[in-house]
Protein backbone atom coordinates (compact mmCIF):
# COMPACT_ATOMS: atom_id res chain seq x y z
CA UNK A 1 0.00 0.00 0.00
CA UNK A 2 1.18 3.54 -0.70
CA UNK A 3 -0.14 4.99 2.57
CA UNK A 4 2.32 4.75 5.46
CA UNK A 5 2.83 6.46 8.80
CA UNK A 6 5.70 8.50 7.43
CA UNK A 7 3.56 9.64 4.48
CA UNK A 8 0.82 10.77 6.89
CA UNK A 9 3.42 12.68 8.92
CA UNK A 10 4.67 14.43 5.79
CA UNK A 11 1.11 15.45 4.79
CA UNK A 12 0.33 17.24 8.07
CA UNK A 13 0.42 21.03 8.27
CA UNK A 14 2.54 20.54 11.38
CA UNK A 15 5.17 18.53 9.49
CA UNK A 16 8.03 20.89 10.35
CA UNK A 17 6.97 21.56 13.95
CA UNK A 18 8.19 19.79 17.08
CA UNK A 19 5.81 17.34 18.78
CA UNK A 20 2.99 18.76 20.89
CA UNK A 21 3.82 18.77 24.62
CA UNK A 22 0.70 20.47 25.99
CA UNK A 23 -2.70 20.68 24.35
CA UNK A 24 -5.29 22.89 26.07
CA UNK A 25 -8.98 22.42 25.25
CA UNK A 26 -11.19 25.24 26.51
CA UNK A 27 -14.98 25.30 27.03
CA UNK A 28 -15.09 22.38 29.45
CA UNK A 29 -15.53 19.83 26.67
CA UNK A 30 -13.56 16.67 27.38
CA UNK A 31 -12.88 15.66 23.79
CA UNK A 32 -10.45 16.64 21.05
CA UNK A 33 -12.86 16.43 18.11
CA UNK A 34 -9.96 14.94 16.12
CA UNK A 35 -8.01 18.20 16.53
CA UNK A 36 -4.30 17.40 16.35
CA UNK A 37 -5.05 13.85 17.37
CA UNK A 38 -2.11 12.44 15.40
CA UNK A 39 0.35 15.06 16.62
CA UNK A 40 -0.58 14.92 20.32
CA UNK A 41 -0.04 11.21 20.92
CA UNK A 42 2.42 11.94 23.77
CA UNK A 43 1.04 15.30 24.90
CA UNK A 44 -0.39 16.38 28.23
CA UNK A 45 -4.07 17.12 27.62
CA UNK A 46 -5.60 19.93 29.64
CA UNK A 47 -9.39 20.45 29.64
CA UNK A 48 -10.35 23.85 31.04
CA UNK A 49 -13.91 24.85 31.98
CA UNK A 50 -13.63 28.34 30.55
CA UNK A 51 -14.41 29.66 27.09
CA UNK A 52 -11.47 30.72 24.89
CA UNK A 53 -12.10 34.51 25.07
CA UNK A 54 -12.01 34.26 28.89
CA UNK A 55 -8.86 32.10 29.00
CA UNK A 56 -6.42 34.35 30.82
CA UNK A 57 -2.97 34.40 32.29
CA UNK A 58 -3.91 32.48 35.44
CA UNK A 59 -5.54 29.73 33.37
CA UNK A 60 -2.35 29.54 31.33
CA UNK A 61 -0.16 29.33 34.45
CA UNK A 62 -2.43 26.63 35.87
CA UNK A 63 -2.08 24.64 32.65
CA UNK A 64 1.70 25.01 32.75
CA UNK A 65 1.83 23.86 36.38
CA UNK A 66 -0.28 20.83 35.50
CA UNK A 67 2.08 20.13 32.60
CA UNK A 68 5.10 20.35 34.93
CA UNK A 69 3.40 17.94 37.32
CA UNK A 70 2.74 15.42 34.55
CA UNK A 71 5.97 15.95 32.60
CA UNK A 72 7.97 13.18 34.36
CA UNK A 73 5.29 10.63 33.45
CA UNK A 74 5.19 12.00 29.90
CA UNK A 75 8.97 11.64 29.62
CA UNK A 76 8.69 8.09 30.96
CA UNK A 77 6.05 7.21 28.33
CA UNK A 78 8.11 8.78 25.56
CA UNK A 79 11.17 6.84 26.65
CA UNK A 80 9.25 3.59 27.10
CA UNK A 81 7.21 3.74 23.90
CA UNK A 82 9.53 5.91 21.81
CA UNK A 83 11.83 2.94 21.22
CA UNK A 84 8.84 0.85 20.25
CA UNK A 85 7.61 3.52 17.85
CA UNK A 86 11.13 3.84 16.45
CA UNK A 87 11.20 0.09 15.91
CA UNK A 88 7.81 0.33 14.20
CA UNK A 89 9.17 3.02 11.88
CA UNK A 90 12.29 0.93 11.23
CA UNK A 91 10.07 -2.06 10.48
CA UNK A 92 7.93 0.10 8.22
CA UNK A 93 10.99 1.29 6.32
CA UNK A 94 12.44 -2.22 5.98
CA UNK A 95 9.06 -3.54 4.92
CA UNK A 96 8.68 -0.67 2.50
CA UNK A 97 12.04 -1.39 0.95
CA UNK A 98 11.16 -5.06 0.60
CA UNK A 99 7.69 -4.77 -0.87
CA UNK A 100 7.42 -1.35 -2.48
CA UNK A 101 8.70 -0.56 -5.89
CA UNK A 102 10.46 2.62 -6.90
CA UNK A 103 7.19 3.73 -8.51
CA UNK A 104 5.41 3.89 -5.17
CA UNK A 105 8.07 6.13 -3.65
CA UNK A 106 7.85 8.38 -6.70
CA UNK A 107 4.03 8.51 -6.45
CA UNK A 108 4.27 9.40 -2.76
CA UNK A 109 6.79 12.15 -3.43
CA UNK A 110 4.69 13.56 -6.28
CA UNK A 111 1.63 13.48 -4.02
CA UNK A 112 3.39 15.40 -1.23
CA UNK A 113 4.81 17.96 -3.66
CA UNK A 114 1.38 18.51 -5.24
CA UNK A 115 -0.27 18.76 -1.81
CA UNK A 116 2.19 21.43 -0.69
CA UNK A 117 1.72 23.32 -3.96
CA UNK A 118 -2.06 23.35 -3.49
CA UNK A 119 -1.68 24.51 0.13
CA UNK A 120 0.60 27.35 -0.96
CA UNK A 121 -1.87 28.41 -3.68
CA UNK A 122 -4.75 28.28 -1.20
CA UNK A 123 -2.85 30.42 1.32
CA UNK A 124 -1.96 32.92 -1.40
CA UNK A 125 -5.64 33.18 -2.35
CA UNK A 126 -6.61 33.66 1.31
CA UNK A 127 -4.03 36.41 1.68
CA UNK A 128 -5.72 38.36 -1.18
CA UNK A 129 -9.16 38.31 0.49
CA UNK A 130 -10.34 41.51 2.08
CA UNK A 131 -11.63 41.42 5.61
CA UNK A 132 -15.08 42.92 6.08
CA UNK A 133 -15.02 46.06 8.18
CA UNK A 134 -11.24 46.45 7.95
Amino acid sequence: TDITESLLDRCMYSEDLPPVDLLVRTSGEVRLSDYMLWQSNFAVLQFVKVMWPDFGFMHFVSSLLDYQRQQPRLAEYREKYGDYLGQMRDWELRSLEERVSEGTERRQEEFVVELKKKRREMLEEFSKLEVAGA
